[in-house]
C-alpha cells in the first residue's frame, strides 16, 4: 500500500518531528544524572595522576598521561554546578569530538541506555554555559544531556 505524503508519521511510527531516541552513558555527578552521547565516548578508565596547569580555570584539573598521549582533564561537576568531584574512586571518560580528546571526571558510571531526549530551553537549566542540550528522563529521575563537542571546543578553545 502507497504511503501517503501528508501522512506526518514515518515507517517507524514516529512523527517527522519527534527525535529517535539517544544512546547515552548515563553518569553521575555528586547526586545529578548526566547522560552524554555513547557515540563520543572512548573508554572509561580510573582516575589518573594529574598534573595543574597553571593559569587554567579551576574546573580544568589540568593534564594525565594516557599511554603515552596527554590529555586536558576537566571535571563537569565543577564545570557545571561549581563544587569539584569528592569522590576517590570516580571514572575519567575519555570523550571525542571532531577528532580531539579529552577526559571527564565523573563520580559514577551506570550505563549505556536509550533515552528521549527534549532539548533544553538554555535559560531554563542554571549555569550551564551552553552544555546542556536536552533533557531527558529515566524512570523518575532527570538526565541532563551534556553537549560532548561543545564541552571539547569551550575546554580545548
Amino acid at each position: 500500500m502507497p504511503s501517503d505524503s501528508t501522512d506526518p508519521r514515518s515507517e517507524t511510527g514516529r512523527t517527522r518531528t519527534e527525535r529517535p531516541p539517544s544512546r547515552l552513558l548515563l553518569v553521575e555527578l555528586g547526586g545529578t544524572l548526566c547522560g552524554l552521547d555513547a557515540e563520543h565516548v572512548r573508554e572509561i578508565v580510573g582516575l589518573l595522576p594529574v598534573t595543574r596547569l597553571p593559569g587554567a580555570p579551576p574546573h580544568v584539573k589540568g593534564v594525565v598521561n594516557l599511554r603515552g598521549q596527554l590529555l586536558t582533564v576537566v571535571d563537569l561537576r565543577q564545570r557545571l554546578a561549581g563544587e569539584p568531584m569528592t569522590n576517590p574512586d570516580g571514572s575519567t571518560l575519555v570523550v571525542q569530538a571532531e577528532e580531539r580528546l579529552l577526559g571527564v571526571l565523573v563520580n559514577d558510571v551506570r550505563d549505556v541506555t536509550l533515552i528521549d531526549v527534549v532539548p533544553s530551553d538554555q535559560a531554563s537549566v542554571a549555569d550551564a554555559a551552553g552544555l546542556v542540550a536536552g533533557l531527558g528522563r529515566l524512570d523518575d529521575e532527570v538526565v541532563l544531556v551534556i553537549d560532548v563537542p561543545e564541552l571539547v571546543r569551550q575546554t580545548l578553545a
